[in-house]
């Protein structure tokens, strides 16, 4: 496979443009440059070469019709692997990245910089790399796996990466260090199990590995096995050195203490030597690079510049979903900034509802409405509507004596009120001119007797609901009546009235309550035209919108 160069940042600007204009020349050196670096990325994401190669096909068909979009022209390799990912993903990825096990180990074939881990030719045999990057792949996520994939092997930087996975720079680079690191944890315990099992007994060496490197490493072991045969066997408690290393190379870490044999074999170990020095960018730049098929680039540019094709291409882009606002393809694992935005305004609104809800049960119900409301709500009673009695009337309502005087002249004469009167409506009397005859007096008539209020029920409990009912009733006669609440969050239908005898008013009770309401108690009171009052007991609990 050859070797190929970075794209020049120019260089995906003029192939966006050529795109744009739908010029075929751009295409096919759109192919060129990335068709090998995304089927290797669709392959090691799928494991399967068939959907790799139609994963990379849509790609192209896609970009020829939608890339041209984005808002920044250079993120054009971006595009191109989020456009590859998102179908990966909806196809359903391997849980591990794959890479094919008879393949040998060679020079980076994705180079985007000088090679830093210093093997050159001198590195352990391929058979010894693929066992130390499938256990160190084995301890990472399957999204850690593919950021370590795009960022040492096909070297994108965290701006490009994070367009890529549609995260931003900031917290694509947060995961390319937190992987790294678990990344390196793996290797390092995968290469001690191996050092480990290479101290314990001979290993079958790599053909290109026997000679004199042979020699050396069965010389360094023979002092090894010579110590062990000596040793009085090992407690059955304690696991061996093959149970050990298959538990570091199924993922469980390296807790044994450091064992002196070993180190000693290490030292002199070539193969050992070699194994230490291998890093995860090595493993990764240098895993088996996958053979493009020959077919795919004929396939590709029939499918984009044949017109009976038309259709087919708007349906590989209608399948490649939404574009983010940046143009870029939206990747189906990772929600839209708008989605976390509401995540975020629903989440903090839940929460404080929450909290509100387990202070008001923790403080108890015994906290009136008076001590906290929301919103603020005056709690102060509400002004009662009742008539004057006569003694107010006669000292002026306010205390006050009126110019009669409280010897009940023509000017202070109380008037009774009428049974069937309203307690809202009040007589005018109007003066007499001495100087004018006195009508005779006329026979009065006794005052209709006034009946009994009777009030039910003598408690009300409002929980879990907002509405209650109270019944009035006139005993032995007809009965006037004014009601007051001692908080303006009890509202009743009516808050006066009157009543024929044995007649009956019920009356609707309705608790105002904000978004969140808390526990707490009332009164009602209601007073007959005798001015006896009856009081009624509201108790109610928490409540929500």
């Amino acid at each position: 496979m050859p070797r190929l160069s970075t794209s020049a940042r120019s260089a995906d600007h003029k192939l966006v443009k050529g795109l744009n204009e739908g010029d075929e020349a751009a295409l096919a050196a759109l192919y060129d440059e990335y068709a090998e670096r995304l089927y290797d990325y669709a392959l090691s994401m799928s494991g399967d070469a068939k959907v790799a190669a139609d994963i990379v096909h849509d790609a192209f068909i896609d970009a020829c019709r939608r890339a041209p979009r984005m808002r920044d022209h250079l993120y054009l390799s971006s595009w191109l692997y989020g456009a590859a990912r998102r179908r990966c993903v909806r196809r359903g990825r391997a849980k591990a990245l794959f890479f094919d096990r008879e393949a040998e180990f060679a020079d980076p074939p994705f180079p985007d910089r000088a090679d830093g881990d210093g093997l050159g030719l001198d590195w352990p045999p391929s058979g010894d790399m693929h066992r130390l990057l499938r256990a160190a792949l084995a301890r990472l996520e399957p999204v850690d796996q593919e950021v370590m994939l795009l960022a040492f092997r096909h070297g994108l930087r965290p701006a490009r990466l994070g367009a890529a996975l549609g995260l931003s720079p900031r917290r694509a680079a947060m995961r390319v260090r937190k992987a790294r690191a678990e990344l390196e944890d793996a290797l390092r315990d995968a290469v001690r199990a191996a050092e480990r099992a290479c101290a314990a007994g001979p290993v079958e060496e790599a053909p290109e590995a026997a000679g004199d490197a042979g020699i050396a490493v069965l010389a360094a072991r023979a002092p090894a096995e010579e110590a062990e045969e000596a040793a009085p066997p090992a407690p059955a408690a304690r696991p061996g050195p093959a149970g050990r290393v298959l538990r570091m190379l199924r993922g469980g870490g390296d807790d044994s203490p450091a064992d002196p044999e070993t180190e000693r074999h290490v030292a002199d170990c070539l193969a050992c030597l070699r194994r230490g020095r291998v890093s995860p960018a090595a493993l990764l730049r240098r895993a088996p690079a996958p053979v493009l098929p020959a077919a795919l680039r004929h396939r590709v540019m029939h499918t984009a510049t044949d017109p009976e094709l038309a259709g087919y291409r708007a349906d590989i882009a209608a399948r490649g979903g939404p574009l983010t606002p940046s143009g870029l393809p939206s990747q189906p694992d990772v929600p839209s900034p708008f989605t976390r935005r509401w995540l975020f305004t629903v989440g903090g609104m839940a929460g404080a509802l929450v909290a509100a809800l387990v202070a008001a049960f923790v403080m108890g119900p015994g906290i009136g409405s008076g001590t906290l409301s929301w919103p603020p709500f005056r709690t102060g009673p509400q002004p009662s509507i009742t008539h004057e009695s006569p003694q107010e009337r006669g000292s002026g309502g306010g205390g006050h004596p009126s110019p009669g005087g409280p010897s009940g002249g023509p000017q202070a004469r109380p008037v009774q009120p009428s049974p069937g009167l309203r307690p809202d409506e009040k007589t005018t009397v109007h003066p007499t001119d001495p100087s004018s005859p006195t009508p005779p007096a006329q026979p009065t008539q006794p005052p209709a007797k006034t009946g009994v209020l009777v009030v039910n029920p003598a408690k009300v409990e409002m929980y879990g609901t907002k509405t209650a009912h109270v019944s009035l009733a006139a005993e032995s006669g007809p009965v006037s009546w004014t009601a007051m609440t001692s908080s303006n969050q009890l509202i009743l239908s009516e808050m006066q009235g009157g009543m024929s005898a044995g007649g009956t008013t019920e009356l609707t009770l309705t608790l105002r309550t904000a978004l969140i309401g808390l526990p707490g108690q009332g009164t009602l009171t209601f007073t007959d035209s005798e001015g006896a009052s009856h009081q009624v007991k509201v108790v109610w609990g928490a409540t929500l919108l």
